[in-house]
């Protein structure tokens, strides 16, 4: 009996009610850098976001996907009219039969010499490469970001800590007898390396 009346939902016209969420494209979240993050439209896509920044998210050509231009197209131009592109200089290959008829032509790539088909390569790179734009206030604060760096502090390990301690007990301050230490500098740690562990040891102790 159940199963007749699973055959007739399945005939019915009407349409199933499902609770099907809705289907939400997912946002990149900007947490690497603050000042691109304070800047950050999540309403716009990654590629615009970048193209606004001033910043380019491929450092290749581009391949595809790209928004047309509206001032590189032409208006005047009718839809209609085929366009004629200049390949330059190539070289080819004629593939004929037995019959000696040609049966295709494989055509190479443009020779390097080609001057003109060069100059029309470099317009199809991408303009954040081959052109230099004019740096937004971003770009600028995060060269200078870049410049300046963040200087992180190594902290000691619990482990470090107690190596250096029982350094000093053991020699003071005699930094050469704690380099030539075969038991505990087992690393061979030189004395600018062992100086600079234990005046960091030193200083934390210190704050403690």
């Amino acid at each position: 009996m159940g199963r007749e009346l699973q055959k007739k939902k399945n005939r019915s016209s009407i349409n199933k009610v499902t609770r099907r969420k809705q289907n939400i494209r997912k946002r990149p979240n900007i947490t690497g850098n603050k000042l691109v993050a304070a800047q950050w439209d999540k309403s716009q896509t990654l590629a615009q976001n970048y193209a606004r920044l001033g910043l380019t998210h491929r450092l290749n050509t581009t391949t595809g996907g790209k928004e047309a231009h509206p001032s590189k197209t032409k208006a005047n131009e009718p839809a209609t009219t085929p366009k004629f592109e200049n390949v330059g200089q190539q070289e080819a290959r004629i593939i004929r039969a037995e019959d000696g008829s040609i049966v295709n032509i494989e055509y190479s790539k443009p020779l390097r010499h080609d001057t003109l088909n060069s100059e029309d390569e470099d317009e199809d790179e991408s303009p954040a490469v081959s052109k230099k734009e004019k740096e937004t206030d971003l770009v600028k604060a995060l060269r200078e970001q870049a410049t300046m760096g963040i200087k992180k502090e190594r902290v000691q390990s619990d482990r470090e800590m107690d190596w250096v301690r029982r350094l000093v007990e053991k020699h003071g301050e005699d930094y050469q007898a704690m380099f030539w230490d075969k038991e505990l500098n087992i690393r061979q740690q030189s004395v600018g390396d062992i100086k600079r562990r234990i005046k960091k040891w030193k200083a934390a102790q210190k704050g403690n």
